[in-house]
């Protein structure tokens, strides 16, 4: 009896000493259970997280999503379209602004350095004059990788024909591999950069290879050949041809927004683009001659689109060239003798000369030509291209990438 007695005293031991350790066990797994909801890094605080963050980045999305459907054709954000955008958010209330007082962004709000901030979802958000939006205190680099680096070329690429320097009338310019220097930047004509040489030659008259004999039209009673009808065709689609032939030379990457041929219309027009060849009125003569053989209304008459381009690239000294270069500009040349309508070329002198691609004279004989030149083309940048590396020198120029 004695021996069963103590067996029973020892099993009731052990069974107390098992509830002690359970419940030791179980107070620690309260413990970490606990810090683990509720302490610093716990769910229930990570939870708070991710919800904040995603709020957070929900409001930058919005404002990022008004942004990008607010840029304008030549890359640069239009801020009447902005305001529009922006006041399609709900909730959004603008921050107080140091130029304007009646809740629209200005243009000179958005290009300040500090940016311009609205508030969405009781958050502050940041639009920069690149287009970058931060919400917070996030960094501009840190949060943005798409951010690039560098200055602005609308406050770099500047022309200044009374510079002394060669560099600060017109910066050098390395754009798509090509050599060039700053035509233009001011708001009537954009950031505009030509070709510092000739890119090449272009063949135009008969041996424009971007016409055929049928683009021309002729109904009179002179004998004329398949040469003479593409020398013609060559002389009336030249403007065109030219700007097509300089779109070839753009990037691929979609930095350019267009290109034309030194000598086109510089201004743009209402979508930030080139103009086109807006020559609409035909050439007429006053010799017998003409009429007699059916000439007149053949021809696109003589312009003078050339002249704004060679003197802006005689005052930058940028019409030094190894060889003349094609003007996309048209003349008809013509007296009682013959007509002959020509394309304008530029060359070292900065002096506009014409070559005369066909010719009709007064005894009935059409002539056709060949003739080769030079090319430089002039290519449209949007405001917010950056400049990658470089000090605008010639040994050490801008880089546009």
């Amino acid at each position: 009896m004695k021996t069963k007695r103590r067996k029973e005293t020892l099993n009731k031991g052990i069974t107390l000493i098992a509830l002690v350790i359970t419940i030791i066990v179980l107070l620690i797994l309260a413990a970490v259970s606990i810090s683990t909801l509720t302490g610093e890094n716990g769910i229930l605080t990570k939870a708070s997280t991710a919800k904040e963050n995603t709020e957070r980045e929900a409001a930058k999305e919005k404002v990022q999503m008004a942004v990008l459907a607010s840029y304008g054709t030549d890359g640069t954000i239009d801020v009447k379209q902005l305001n529009d955008n922006l006041a399609k958010i709900d909730g959004l209330t603008y921050n107080s602004f140091p130029i304007s007082e009646n809740n629209k962004i200005t243009k000179e709000e958005l290009e300040r350095e500090e940016g311009v901030t609205v508030t969405v979802d009781g958050y502050e958000v940041t639009i920069y004059r690149n287009g970058t939006v931060t919400v917070g205190n996030e960094s501009m680099g840190g949060n943005t990788p798409n951010l690039p680096e560098g200055d602005l070329a609308k406050d770099v690429l500047k022309t200044d024909a009374t510079a002394t320097e060669e560099s600060s009338k017109s910066p050098y310019v390395t754009y798509n591999g090509l050599d060039c220097r700053v035509l233009y930047n001011d708001d009537t004509h954009g950031i505009q950069i030509i070709t510092a040489e000739s890119v090449g030659d272009v063949t135009l008259g008969y041996g424009d290879t971007e016409v055929e004999a049928s683009d021309f039209t002729y109904d009179g009673t002179a004998t004329v050949d398949a040469n003479f009808y593409k020398a013609a065709a060559s002389y009336n689609n030249v403007v065109d041809n030219l700007n097509k032939r300089a779109k070839t030379y753009m990037d691929t990457k979609g930095i350019a927004t267009d290109a034309r041929c030194l000598g086109s219309i510089p201004t743009l027009n209402s979508s930030s683009k080139f103009q086109g060849d807006i020559t609409s009125e035909m050439w007429s003569g006053t010799a017998t001659y003409l009429s007699t053989y059916s000439w007149n209304n053949k021809f696109k008459n003589t312009d003078t689109n050339y002249l704004e381009d060679l003197q802006q690239l005689n005052d930058l000294g940028l019409s030094v060239s190894s060889r003349d270069f094609w003007l996309a500009s048209r003349e008809v040349l013509f007296d009682d003798v013959g007509a002959g309508p020509a394309v304008r070329v530029a060359g070292n002198g900065g002096v506009a000369q014409s070559s005369i691609l066909c010719e009709v004279n007064v005894d009935n004989r059409p002539y056709s030509r060949r003739k080769e030149g030079g090319f430089r083309p002039v290519f449209l940048l949007p405001s917010n291209v950056v400049i990658s590396s470089g000090d605008g020198s010639s040994e050490n120029p801008y880089v546009i990438e």
